[in-house]
């Protein structure tokens, strides 16, 4: 699949970089304003009809692909420990709200079926992020759910490690899939191409330090959605490379800036 056909699958017909509004993918869910990588989350993000809805998906401890950002739950829940230690159904029981405030106390870590099962009923596109290395047995569990909910066109699959990647083109063909970066290197063309994937992502930090390759890297017929860009400085310049998306925190705010550079006053 090349990114043209991507985005014709989506109903986009014009590249969104060239002169055109580039897509908004929520990072984390609409994360500025609720507990990250949570249902409330992703909910929030839908209600705003952004593009793509981004959560982290990694498993517990007896296998369950569960959707929280960190390796450990020190940051965002009452809990303290690598994810790993704990089953789903003890995750279940962990609170992930409160620590943005009061009125989140009882917000759960979900699943990721829980997530997938939203978006099939609910609507939205998911960005799913694979932390660290996946197995083929683990990715096989992501491929049923996939089959399960009948949302592979509505999904796309992103990492930044190599073999997962290889794991998702052999086993989760029906899936598009992007390559993250943190700074983008030429080579990085010839190992998306290898990947099947559409898209290569860099961080804010590394578009910036190599924008001549972020241009080699659309010029190859790749997308290029920068993530994490929170500013509105930061939006401008990228709006100026005619980047494909911006992954931000704050997607209400992002729609509002780009409905001021690209609607048209009555």
């Amino acid at each position: 699949m090349s990114f043209q056909q991507f985005l014709h699958e989506r109903g986009i017909v014009e590249r969104p970089g060239s002169g055109s509004r580039p897509l908004v993918i929520a990072h984390r869910g609409y994360s500025a304003v609720v507990p990250e990588n949570s249902l409330a989350a992703v909910d929030a993000a839908r209600a705003l009809g952004v593009d793509l809805i981004e959560v982290d998906t990694s498993t517990s401890a007896d296998g369950v692909p569960v959707i929280l950002h960190d390796p450990d739950l020190d940051r965002t829940t009452n809990r303290k420990g690598p994810v790993v230690n704990l089953t789903a159904e003890e995750l279940s029981f962990v609170d992930a709200g409160s620590w943005m405030g009061p009125g989140f106390y009882g917000v759960r870590i979900p699943t990721l079926s829980a997530v997938m099962r939203d978006i099939q009923h609910q609507g939205g596109e998911l960005l799913l992020e694979l932390k660290g290395e996946w197995s083929s047995g683990a990715v096989a569990r992501i491929s049923e759910l996939v089959v399960e909910t009948g949302i592979a066109d509505r999904m796309v699959v992103q990492s930044f490690n190599l073999e997962t990647l290889e794991t998702c083109r052999d086993m989760l063909p029906m899936v598009a899939r992007f390559l993250l970066r943190m700074v983008p290197k030429p080579e990085d063309i010839e190992i998306a191409r290898d990947l099947g994937a559409v898209a290569i992502n860099p961080s804010y930090k590394g578009f910036s330090m190599r924008k001549s390759v972020v241009t080699e890297i659309m010029d190859n017929d790749f997308g290029v959605f920068v993530w994490t860009a929170d500013e509105m400085n930061e939006w401008k310049e990228l709006l100026g490379a005619e980047v494909d998306g911006i992954i931000t925190n704050h997607p209400g705010r992002l729609q509002g800036y780009l409905a001021g550079r690209f609607d048209p006053l009555e």
